[in-house]
């Protein structure tokens, strides 16, 4: 039977120290975070299973009925009889705010303590994990929306361009955070001052200060499990199981719900890729495929089969994308609320030793922290666990954001079409310096001012025909 090589590292603990009130030990609250397809689901079972626990879901995209294969959920015969909160409750068409999950979520966990069971929360979505678990995450008096004020709807209805210019004028560490076309973010920050009086940045800066830091645990007793794998492994299952999808019916979800746009008013015929359940992974990237399925007359078998094959490399690029993206997320945001925390490191060598490494291993751990509120220090147990558990510079503290720079890259601005290539912050322009695609843009310059008079070769010409 093949094995991987250290394929999981159980990053457990992130504990809080918590204070003893008349000698009685706090309910506890234990978190199961990490990337997607790192085994988080099985492991809160486990847990739960273990501790007399209750699920709750942390998951922004499996809140949604139905749809389970493109969520990733974990299905009813394995959940082994479990409880799962906050799952298969939403209509596609619906949003949920990470505001309405915190509070949804602090009742649930307030009526799972009534019943002495252990609220145990899993999932990927961190900033659901944050919110939740921290109590100055949140912007106090923002939800999310502004609907209240006619004149500041109409404002946040303005073009880009006029957002920005609104932005700059009170918020200006924000605006030059923020790309100037990046209309989702300008529009967030401005909304905030709009409706809670007070600038984003503001809010930001509150939120760094040592003592917002050390009084923010929701939950006094709180234990959270970095479940991780090393990313040349993780790539492979990822792979794998976006195989697995597409056989276990995929494309009859993405049918379903494209029928759902076209022909259900609450959609609104059209669909936004960064709203609600669009967002998930799958329904972007098969968009072309599907579109080609329904052409008419039909494409040529060939052209669908490879226009299929592009959309399946586009998911799995996007699926280890995201990957990254939730390490650098925990890293960068729970790691920093957790620097007094204790960490323990579990190494496991295959597949087959999950019982016994990371199953076991975190019981034992979660056992005597809910019992005794202490645990084992892991920077001792690998120097690998000691690289990962140190946070990274947050780019968003206040300190940060007052020195934020603009870069703006001239040379690739003529390689795309003219359009800014912009830059945020000196580490980031660094690394587009090092990139391949500025390396390259920079060799075909040169060779334009030797060979073609600094223009463009005819060769290039084609290029960019043959892309659109």
């Amino acid at each position: 039977m093949n094995s991987f090589l250290s394929p999981f590292k159980l990053l457990a603990t992130l504990q809080q120290t918590y204070l003893r009130i008349v000698n009685k030990m706090p309910k506890g609250v234990i978190a199961v975070v990490g990337t997607t397809g790192v085994g988080k689901s099985e492991l809160g079972i486990q847990l739960a299973k273990a501790l007399h626990g209750e699920v709750i879901n942390g998951d922004s995209m499996q809140v949604y009925k139905g749809l389970d294969i493109i969520t990733n959920k974990m299905p009813m015969e394995e959940r082994e009889g479990i409880p799962h909160h906050l799952m298969d409750f939403l209509e596609p068409h619906q949003e949920y705010r990470v505001t309405e999950f915190t509070e949804d979520a602090i009742k649930i966990i307030k009526d799972i303590h009534s019943r002495d069971r252990v609220p145990i929360i899993v999932g990927g979505t961190h900033y659901y994990i944050q919110s939740l678990l921290w109590k100055n995450s949140l912007i106090k008096g923002y939800d999310g929306d502004c609907d209240n004020d006619s004149e500041d709807d109409e404002i946040l209805n303005s073009e880009t361009d006029v957002l920005y210019k609104r932005l700059q004028e009170v918020d200006p560490i924000m605006a030059n955070k923020w790309h100037w076309n990046d209309r989702r973010k300008i529009r967030r920050s401005l909304q905030i001052y709009l409706q809670t009086g007070k600038r984003h940045s503001d809010w930001i800066k509150e939120q760094h200060l040592p003592d917002e830091k050390a009084s923010s645990l929701r939950f006094p007793l709180t234990c959270i499990f970095w479940l991780y794998a090393d990313p040349k492994v993780l790539d492979q299952r990822l792979d794998k199981r976006v195989d697995n999808m597409i056989k276990m019916g995929l494309f009859e979800e993405l049918k379903y719900l494209r029928n759902k746009v076209k022909n259900d008013i609450s959609y609104g015929g059209s669909v936004n890729y960064t709203r609600g359940i669009f967002q998930a992974i799958g329904y972007k990237e098969f968009e072309a495929y599907l579109n080609a399925l329904e052409e008419t007359p039909h494409l040529d078998d060939k052209v669908i089969d490879a226009i299929k094959e592009t959309s399946i490399e586009a998911m799995k690029s996007a699926t280890r994308r995201y990957s990254r993206k939730q390490i650098r997320w925990i890293r960068n945001k729970l790691l920093l609320k957790c620097q007094e925390s204790n960490l323990n490191d579990a190494d496991t060598n295959s597949l087959e030793k999950w019982n016994q490494d990371v199953r076991d291993v975190a019981t034992t751990i979660a056992k005597e922290f809910l019992d005794k509120g202490t645990g084992p220090d892991p920077k001792s147990l690998s120097s690998e666990a000691n690289e990962l558990l140190d946070p990274v510079i947050d780019t968003d503290t206040f300190d940060n954001l007052k020195t934020w720079t603009k870069y703006q890259c001239d040379l690739c601005k003529i390689f795309n079409d003219n359009s800014p290539v912009v830059i945020n912050g000196l580490a980031n322009w660094n690394q587009h310096l090092q990139s391949k695609w500025h390396r390259s843009n920079v060799k075909l310059k040169k060779d334009m001012d030797i060979n073609w008079g600094g223009q463009f070769p005819p060769w290039f010409k084609e290029r960019k025909k043959k892309k659109y």
